[in-house]
């Protein structure tokens, strides 16, 4: 069973039920940790990790790419999809005006909207595919592909929490 090394997320183990409510809650929970320390958010804990602030731009990104990939997958067959390009999208200061409760917000509306999107999949959607390049290339149903998003809020609120909680 493939499992993130860092996290331990195992996709395969992800219900397609629990993934919209898993969405929604990590990102609340992320939106809330911003928000109670609005101060140290913006703040890297050391140059090697992206902020609190970016982490959450990042999670929003992530749902609202993932989103568009699963309605091509949805309309298309066996799509490829262009890459989010996460980290560039840290390292040219794409995020560089988001700020806590902007964040926050945008968080947890993102979150609400993939989880209505998932909601409303039809029946056997979640066993079409596309092309995913994380973590490792490979053709990947809707469902793990809605599990990698699961995976991307769950993982990064580990980094937000870690950030703000264990050593803010």
């Amino acid at each position: 069973m493939e499992r993130c090394e860092v996290c331990g997320f195992a996709w395969d183990a992800i219900v397609p039920d629990e993934i919209a409510p898993g969405v929604q809650n990590s990102t609340r929970a992320i939106a809330d940790l911003l928000v109670d320390h609005e101060a140290r958010a913006p703040v890297r804990a050391s140059p090697d990790r992206w902020s609190p602030v970016e982490y959450g731009c990042h999670v929003r990104d992530v749902l609202l790419n993932v989103r568009d990939r699963i309605v091509l997958a949805l309309v298309e067959d066996d799509p490829t999809p262009h890459p989010m390009f996460g980290t560039p999208r840290v390292d040219l200061g794409l995020y560089s005006r988001d700020v806590p409760g902007l964040t926050a917000r945008d968080l947890v509306a993102a979150g609400d909207l993939f989880g209505r999107t998932l909601e409303c999949l039809p029946e056997g959607a979640g066993r079409r595919t596309m092309f995913y390049g994380w973590p490792r290339a490979a053709t990947r149903p809707i469902d793990w592909v809605a599990a990698q998003a699961l995976h991307e809020c769950r993982h990064h609120l580990d980094d937000v929490r870690s950030d703000l909680v264990d050593y803010g």
